[in-house]
């Protein structure tokens, strides 16, 4: 009696400590799993979320910095602000969207230029390239607050996909102003380079587009996402956790990041492209920027500044850029004139 006794006890001895060992496993694993879940709301809402809130006056930056060509046009762009009129926008979801909007002195100028700044940038980080582009061409300006930053509405930022709607709205916020048949080149840089290509494949991209030149464009969202990772944390596997952003992307924002995509639709590219790369882009480097010019199949052009980090081709071969968008530029007029659309 006493063996079986002392044999009962240690089977449910046992049997405790089991049920004990599944409980704090299955702790242990719910524990994990919602940390996991935690820090993906965390990644998606710092990737998508609009990172500063809009502000209630545009007011110009207290300093700016003058050693680069960039900080010299933003400087350059708020001494004659006066220039530029604020206008407004409704896109296709209701967002308000900004811009500042310049018009040529000429009143036949039949010629404008839309600019897209990038991510979390200052949209007068674009005045370089406005200088730059009113030295070619007679011209009306137009330089756009992409969605979710500074004047413009939106809570999310959708690296392209969405702005390139935007873009369109802009498109015929220009038409409106200068006419129907004003030949459009659209400047771009990083996120906004990507938008004009995403717009420049649709099936109703407008004919007035003559050229769009696109400075350090990524590939795809994914890819610049996994880049980005790669810096901070080179050891970890980023494809579970941006398989788990992609599900709330899909919930929250209602589109696949893998629609973010330069490359796949390349080939329906309707305008001609110059594109810039930087040697030493750690972010969008020079062979994703291939792969995007490699299936565009309408004229282009590819220039790899060797020595330049991104969105620093035009600072570091200045004289290269300007050469190159002159060239550009001409090149596209030629070719309309051949069309007989000039």
């Amino acid at each position: 009696m006493r063996l079986a006794a002392d044999m009962m006890l240690k089977a449910d001895t046992t049997t405790i400590i089991v049920i004990i060992a599944v409980v704090l496993f299955f702790a242990l694993a719910g524990a994990l799993f919602l940390a996991y879940i935690g820090y993906c709301r965390k990644l998606y809402a710092r990737i998508f979320r609009r990172r500063k809130p809009v502000p209630k006056v545009d007011r110009s930056p207290s300093s700016i910095e003058q050693e680069t060509i960039f900080g010299r046009g933003m400087n350059w762009f708020y001494s004659n602000r006066n220039e530029y009129l604020n206008v407004r926008i409704d896109s296709f979801d209701k967002t308000k969207l900004s811009g500042y909007y310049r018009p040529s002195s000429d009143r036949e100028c039949r010629s404008a230029v839309i600019l897209l700044h990038g991510y979390d940038e200052h949209p007068a980080q674009m005045a370089a390239y406005a200088k730059l582009m009113m030295r070619q061409i007679q011209c009306h300006v137009l330089i756009t607050h992409m969605r979710a930053h500074r004047m413009s509405g939106g809570k999310y930022c959708t690296f392209g996909l969405y702005e390139s709607v935007d873009l369109m709205r802009w498109i015929e916020f220009i038409k409106r102003q200068a006419g129907a048949d004003i030949r459009i080149f659209i400047v771009g840089r990083s996120m906004g380079a990507v938008t004009a290509l995403l717009a420049s494949q649709q099936q109703d991209f407008p004919e007035n587009v003559a050229g769009i030149i696109a400075d350090c464009p990524y590939e795809s969202l994914d890819r610049v996402l996994r880049d980005i990772s790669a810096k901070s944390h080179p050891h970890l596997n980023m494809t579970p956790f941006l398989h788990t952003v992609n599900r709330f992307v899909n919930k929250n924002l209602g589109f696949d990041m893998d629609r973010c995509d330069c490359v796949e639709n390349a080939g329906r590219t309707k305008c001609p492209v110059l594109f810039f790369a930087g040697g030493r882009d750690d972010i969008c480097g020079p062979d994703g920027v291939r792969h995007i010019y490699d299936n565009v199949r309408t004229p282009k052009r590819l220039v790899v500044v060797d020595h330049a980090e991104h969105l620093m081709c035009y600072d570091r071969a200045t004289a290269v850029y300007e050469r190159e968008v002159r060239k550009f530029i001409e090149n596209c007029v030629v070719r309309l004139v051949s069309r007989g659309k000039m």
